[in-house]
């Protein structure tokens, strides 16, 4: 495993993550019970972090951390990490969105199901602490209706589940048609008629500074109402819910809190069953969180992006789809910057054929990495491109074109510099998406980029290409591929050099005055 990346694995991974990784090639070190200064201490050199959920990585941590590309976070949303701080770095942060909703669906459906038959109540009299309650209280799932605001991962199969115990769906339209997670089983209606319609009332949104539901929407409930918040306290105003029970308009609640921090008002009111939150999982959810963030971690390593990652843009579905055109955008926002002269505050970027059917925002961070490269503390890359653009005052635009001729695909970025207008076009070749430099100031050139590569501009006239490879020649420097592109004789031509060594700025300037050159530029790749 000699040369092998290398991943720093802190907190309580199940096995599976390691095994993961290592089955990538990657070399693992396992701190089961590093702590903040350890995690500084150690960092430096690690390619990869991965952590259990609520380990705190923070920007002290990710300063030491030099080499770290990506870290992992075994479970659902950022945890303890640092995003903006990650992001400052160019580090890309990934998550395992999608590994507990089994656990969620069913967490929540059995939360459902306990305040429907009054589980809560009947426990405490049996053990004595609820002397107004009798059996038979509760009511049948089969018919009653179920009401969903809020849209997470689970909310699909917490729908199919309830549906199969013959319970009717109700859903907010603006939910259901932003996401397909509740699938189409379900009659679309406003949150207010949910609210109004729904025997038992499941609330899956994130916690709020106000909570959703305050004294004054608490009555908007169907009296007799069950309700169920599996996820967050926040968003449900604890004393007006400990009334609502206390007073009978609500029958029975289920509410999730973190322990330690349960609101005051909770722990007396009747007919409450507390839990832990849905997100806190299972044995199995933690398994598959450990083995879906390992493959997230190795794929970034090698250069891929899965639809976990936090803080990248546009990281969805067609994100892995995308990733073999960054190092294309990238080259192409580098060589425009160098042949402008001068930095550039906004660049206009063309998507042609096929990659004009995708969300190209990935794409226009790898640009915008390329434009930006060198003008900022930090490296720039995709992850931290458009903070950084916005920080450096530089903006950009994208243009989509369905049909392109000769290409399947081309992207071409265009920028105004001290010489004028310019623009550059690159598409990909074969199934390794080898990149192709095609246009150079509007003429057509076919060329594939290189570390050193010279772009020259002149009139066109016989003789030109030679007096450029002779004084090439008498500088020792070696021509590796040479591509020209014009009208007919006569015209503007550009001719686009890939050497051995780079040009110095002095050597340009010779190859101006000494070939009969209108421009001459040396590009470092």
């Amino acid at each position: 495993m000699d040369g092998a990346m290398s991943v720093l694995a802190v907190g309580r991974l199940a096995p599976e993550c390691i095994a993961r990784l290592e089955e990538d090639g990657l070399r693992v070190e396992a701190r089961l019970d590093a702590d903040a200064a350890d995690l500084e201490a150690c960092i430096d050199g690690h390619e990869a972090l991965v952590v259990a959920p609520g380990v705190p990585v923070g920007a002290a941590v990710l300063d030491a951390a030099r080499a770290l590309k990506a870290v992992g976070v075994a479970g659902t949303g950022a945890g303890g990490i640092d995003v903006d701080a990650a992001t400052r770095r160019g580090i890309v942060v990934v998550h395992a969105p999608d590994a507990g909703a089994v656990s969620e669906a069913e967490h929540a459906l059995a939360l459902v199901l306990a305040v429907l038959r009054d589980l809560r109540t009947g426990d405490a009299a049996l053990r004595g602490a609820a002397a107004d309650w009798m059996p038979g209280c509760g009511v049948e799932v089969r018919g009653t209706s179920l009401g969903l605001i809020g849209v997470r991962a689970s909310s699909s199969l917490l729908v199919e589940r309830a549906r199969a115990l013959g319970m009717e769906v109700l859903a907010c339209e603006a939910q259901v048609g932003e996401a397909a997670a509740v699938g189409g089983a379900v009659d679309c209606v406003t949150p207010e008629q949910v609210m109004a319609q729904a025997d038992v009332l499941v609330l899956q949104t994130a916690g709020t500074d106000a909570p959703l539901l305050g004294a004054s929407v608490l009555p908007g409930l169907r009296p007799g109402a069950r309700l169920v918040i599996p996820s967050a306290a926040g968003v449900v105003d604890a004393a007006a819910l400990a009334q609502a029970l206390t007073d009978g308009r609500i029958a029975a609640a289920a509410v999730a809190v973190e322990p330690g921090d349960v609101p005051a008002p909770l722990l007396s009111a009747p007919r409450l069953l507390l839990t832990t939150p849905a997100d806190a999982g299972t044995i199995d959810a933690a398994r598959r969180a450990a083995v879906s963030v390992a493959e997230q971690v190795a794929a970034v390593l090698r250069g891929r992006l899965l639809r976990g990652a936090l803080n990248v843009p546009a990281a969805g579905d067609d994100a892995d789809e995308l990733m073999p055109f960054m190092g294309l955008c990238s080259q192409l926002g580098r060589l425009l910057v160098q042949l402008a002269g001068a930095p550039v505050d906004a660049v206009e970027i063309t998507y042609g054929g096929s990659v004009a059917y995708y969300d190209t925002r990935l794409l226009t961070a790898g640009v915008l990495g390329g434009v930006l490269a060198g003008r900022s503390e930090v490296p720039v890359n995709f992850v931290n491109a458009e903070l950084v653009a916005s920080e450096l005052g530089v903006s950009a635009s994208e243009t989509r074109e369905s049909g392109i001729p000769d290409f399947p695909r081309l992207i071409t970025v265009a920028a105004g510099g001290t010489g004028g207008a310019m623009s550059v076009s690159g598409t990909s070749l074969g199934s390794q998406h080898k990149p192709r430099l095609v246009r150079v100031f509007g003429e057509d050139v076919d060329v594939a980029p290189a570390p050193h590569m010279a772009v020259l501009r002149y009139v066109d006239a016989p003789g030109i290409g030679g007096k450029v490879g002779t004084l090439l020649g008498e500088w020792a420097v070696n021509i590796a591929h040479m591509s020209v592109g014009r009208g007919k004789l006569g015209d503007e031509a550009v001719m686009v050099v890939t050497l051995d060594d780079a040009l110095t700025p002095q050597q340009t300037d010779e190859l101006v005055a000494r070939c009969g050159l209108k421009y001459a530029r040396a590009v470092e790749l």
